[in-house]
């Protein structure tokens, strides 16, 4: 609350300063402000496609330039039309374009990607130096329709779309699309394990980034009345880029803080007399300083030790300790796991075991040329069980997981859950199908709150769903950022999020990783309830025999890459076969 009281009051001050501003700074103060304003609608769009989607884009300007080349030719053609919506329609020109180069770019990321978009502003500032913007070669400068012809009406123009535009781009960053934006950039896997279209999510947020940058490309056709391609080019969409990743143009205050950086900084070295050169020098070696420490720009460092100091006294770790049954004493000290494994085993031992396969893999093979991780592997999974899938290190476990769950395209065998068979689904519509999965090494959205990654998660799950997921993990507060809870709630959270979708069969990744004795008991405890819980079937994957113990009714054991043993995990355990694998010892014949 305190933290949204005082967005507010930032909100009111920063108007009423706007307002001050363009009523009684001079003329040519009130254009360089306004420039501020277009530059910081240029490097929002900048913020959402790098530093909210993690894409490295080299084209922007020429965005802008397909946005300016629109307005101008309308406004020519059309000198009477109203001038804010020829700024939109020049960013709904740019739209489709970042969209079509997003969607044929999907496959690609990293600096593969950047070469692309790179290479799309060289071709594009290649056809306009051949051409010529609309009404350069007669010399016909765009002229804004009135009111807007005048400065002061321009720089209202100028900064209530900036306004509006990250009003609305805030909007849609708390949609779950838009919070898929947020997945991508930290793991397109994770993100494709959460049900999000990993080739929509980039497709969109170039589309959207693209219509950003139109609008301001628009504007300085208004602004300039005549535009040329110097203003576009490649070489100016890098300078862009890097003021706003030094800036931190995820947020509003970081994109006007670009903007700002991007008017007065020339004007100030112009001014003292030293090469214009020098500032782009300097705006390069800070945003290399800003992805060299990944903690962010310069507004969004400031925005996070604000969001430490209003979250100091929230709770920040999962409280997942053990759940006594109802009507039991009172411990004073909490059981051991070896005490806790013996209960909760002999509680589970007279249940009647499931019947119905959830999920059924047969013959699952996996080959890398003549070396065979997986070989032959048969598993069956039943309705409402939890099954421990158990093995030394490079057994194939973590293979399994990635072959049955879409991550590896290449296998031969087939996967059924529920029935269905999954061969040919991508890994993001094997997890909209109800499969779901943590990971070995868990990636956190940090750009997240903990409930924003419950509603990605959750997809079409309902609120009741989340409230309960989270309070049978003990989750943090849902407003608290990810960035501040500690490695194990965050695991906590990962196996949160799989089961908010209320899947089929979730599948965990050595979920106790980094926990300590009670938190690992208390996590044994809850994934041993989760099938009555939440209705589905749990596949476990875990080194701490203790934990299996506890959590577990029948394990399945691999070892180099085949089956060695399954059946109730007690006798499982006690398996020689089982004991030399863990042992490295040859069994007796």
């Amino acid at each position: 609350m305190r933290f949204a009281r005082a967005g507010g009051l930032a909100w009111l001050v920063f108007i009423a300063v706007l307002l001050a501003l363009g009523l009684s700074l001079p003329i040519y103060w009130v254009y360089l402000f306004s420039t501020v304003a277009v530059s910081a609608v240029i490097a929002r769009s900048i913020g959402l496609v790098t530093n909210q989607s993690g894409i490295i884009t080299l084209c922007q300007m020429s965005f802008a330039a397909i946005g300016g080349w629109v307005v101008s030719w309308i406004a020519l053609a059309w000198p009477a039309a109203p001038f804010p919506l020829l700024v939109l329609i020049g960013g709904a020109a740019a739209a489709p374009i970042g969209w079509l180069l997003g969607a044929a770019t999907s496959r690609i990321r990293g600096v593969e990607l950047a070469v692309v978009t790179l290479g799309f502003a060289a071709a594009l500032d290649l056809v306009l130096r051949q051409g010529a913007f609309p009404g350069v070669g007669s010399g016909t400068p765009v002229l804004p329709s009135a009111p807007f012809d005048d400065p002061r009406w321009f720089f209202a123009l100028a900064w209530t779309l900036l306004i509006m535009l990250q009003l609305a781009v805030a909007a849609l960053g708390r949609s779950r699309h838009g919070l898929g934006w947020a997945a991508i950039r930290t793991s397109e896997r994770a993100a494709a394990a959460l049900g999000v279209r990993v080739g929509l999510a980039k497709a969109s947020a170039l589309g959207v980034g693209a219509g950003l940058a139109g609008i301001g490309g628009g504007l300085l056709a208004g602004q300039y009345g005549l535009l040329t391609p110097q203003v576009f080019s490649p070489l100016t969409s890098m300078v862009v880029l890097a003021t706003a990743v030094l800036c931190g143009a995820s947020l509003l205050s970081g994109a006007v803080l670009a903007g700002a950086l991007a008017v007065f900084m020339p004007e100030l070295l112009r001014r003292i007399g030293l090469p214009l050169d020098l500032g782009n020098a300097m705006l390069a070696i800070g945003a290399f300083d800003v992805l060299r420490r990944g903690n962010g720009g310069l507004a969004e460092q400031f925005a996070a030790k604000i969001q430490g100091g209003v979250f100091r006294d929230a709770r920040v770790t999962c409280e997942i300790g053990l759940v006594p049954p109802p009507g039991a004493p009172h411990a004073e000290s909490p059981p051991t796991l070896e005490v806790a494994t013996e209960s909760l085993f002999t509680q589970m031992s007279g249940a009647t075991g499931p019947t119905r396969p959830c999920l059924e893999v047969t013959a699952l093979t996996v080959a890398y040329g003549p070396n065979r991780v997986l070989d032959a592997v048969d598993l069956t999974v039943a309705q409402g069980e939890v099954h421990a899938l158990i093995g030394p290190n490079g057994a194939g476990k973590t293979t399994l997981v990635d072959a049955v769950t879409g991550f590896l395209p290449s296998y031969d065998g087939s996967a059924v859950l529920d029935g269905d068979p999954l061969e040919g689904l991508s890994a993001r519509e094997r997890a909209r199908r109800g499969l779901r999965r943590t990971f070995q090494h868990v990636r956190s959205f940090a750009a997240l709150t903990v409930d924003e990654y419950l509603r990605l998660a959750a997809g079409r799950a309902d609120l009741a769903t989340i409230s309960r997921v989270h309070e049978f993990l003990g989750l943090p507060d849902g407003r608290v950022p990810i960035r501040l809870i500690d490695s194990g709630s965050r695991r906590l959270l990962e196996v949160a999020g799989a089961l908010a979708a209320r899947p089929h069969l979730v599948l965990l990744d050595e979920p106790a990783a980094g926990l300590g004795e009670a938190e690992r008991l208390g996590l044994a405890e809850r994934v041993r309830r989760i099938p009555a819980e939440f209705g589905c079937a749990v596949l476990l994957i875990e080194h701490d025999m203790e934990f299996v113990r506890a959590a577990s009714a029948r394990a399945t054991v691999l070892d180099d890459g085949g089956v060695i043993a399954r059946g109730p995990v007690a006798q499982v355990l006690v398996d020689p076969r089982v004991e030399a694998a863990y042992l490295g010892q040859e069994v007796e014949q």
